[in-house]
């Protein structure tokens, strides 16, 4: 069987650095002849008037552009059926991770999604409720605590952090009024808690956990090998170390007999321009959601829920049209 090719590229990547700043981040992956990519790039072109400058999903997400962005990702327009997006919130994405971390007896690699254990992501929706009915300072100190507690970089932080961390848990705790709740939240830091966070800091995972690049990757090399081997040509992002890349091609051939990762390939977007439509189509379904979770778009938006993934990390879809099951 003939090996299937798929572009990708992200939109909102976030470094390790969760719970700040835009809360989308979005993963498109295309299988799309790279003689149709140039005709459509070349397209969104004449459209916007960019010449030759570099095209940006930021470009398409300007009013005047929205009907150029409309007409890529119509849902019978020129990328129907070759693209899917896969959708992260990163704060439930976040606190998923952080209840891997401080509530569950196993911290799972980072390419597994941060919703593969049912219990973990009930966790995370719970406590993002509870959060959200607190004062935004508050609920923002106990994000950027989660932040420190699940970034390990490649300098050790002081052991103080997840004592901080403790500290930082109880005195959120005290400001949540309702008794079970408040015991609910002061959870995350009990005597439990923090040992688990110990031996996380003490032990990372091979892939890093604050990366929601690596199990979107995973997703869709998972949901493109139904169609064949994967051989995926990505955008640069340093997150994507042959390591991590060899992980879930490892995971991949163990789960789906039969099934490989033909190969990865790492380029600039501007060089393949089945990356570049990736990237477009990524940045535009990245800013649907961001408009969805801040109400901040005054126009209609961009239908594009029939590109996103089920499998997607959100609480809800986005408005217009189907979500893809390709």
């Amino acid at each position: 069987m003939r090996a299937v090719d798929v572009a990708c590229d992200e939109s909102g990547f976030v470094g390790g650095s969760l719970f700040g700043g835009a809360r989308a981040f979005a993963h498109a992956s295309l299988h799309l002849d790279p003689a149709d990519a140039a005709a459509l790039t070349d397209e969104v072109r004449r459209r916007t008037g960019a010449g030759g400058e570099e095209l940006k999903a930021s470009r398409l997400n300007r009013s005047w552009a929205q009907p150029v962005a409309a007409w890529l990702c119509a849902p019978d327009g020129p990328l129907d059926g070759r693209v899917v997006v896969h959708l992260t919130d990163t704060r439930l994405f976040g606190l998923a991770r952080l209840a891997q971390v401080v509530l569950a007896d196993s911290i799972p690699d980072g390419w597994w999604s941060a919703r593969e254990e049912p219990e973990t992501w009930d966790h995370a929706l719970r406590l993002h409720a509870v959060l959200a009915e607190l004062p935004a300072s508050v609920e923002q100190e106990f994000l950027l605590a989660a932040r420190d507690l699940l970034w390990i970089r490649r300098r050790r932080r002081l052991a103080t952090t997840i004592e901080s961390w403790a500290e930082v848990v109880g005195a959120v705790a005290d400001q949540v009024p309702e008794a079970d709740r408040r015991r609910y939240v002061a959870g995350w830091a009990s005597a439990d808690a923090v040992r688990r966070a110990h031996e996380y800091v003490a032990v990372p995972p091979a892939s890093p956990l604050s990366e929601p690049l690596l199990p979107a990757l995973r997703w869709a090399v998972h949901h493109w090998s139904a169609f064949g081997d994967v051989n995926v040509v990505h955008d640069e992002q340093s997150v994507l170390t042959k390591a991590r890349v060899a992980a879930i091609a490892d995971e991949l051939a163990s789960t789906h007999p039969g099934r490989r990762m033909a190969g990865f390939s790492r380029v600039d977007s501007r060089d393949d321009a089945r990356v570049q439509v990736a990237d477009l189509v990524a940045g535009v379904v990245r800013r649907a959601l961001e408009d969805q979770l801040s109400g901040g778009r005054d126009t209609p938006p961009v239908p594009v829920s029939h590109l996103v993934a089920e499998d997607s990390l959100v609480l809800s879809p986005l408005p217009g049209g189907h979500r893809s099951s390709r």
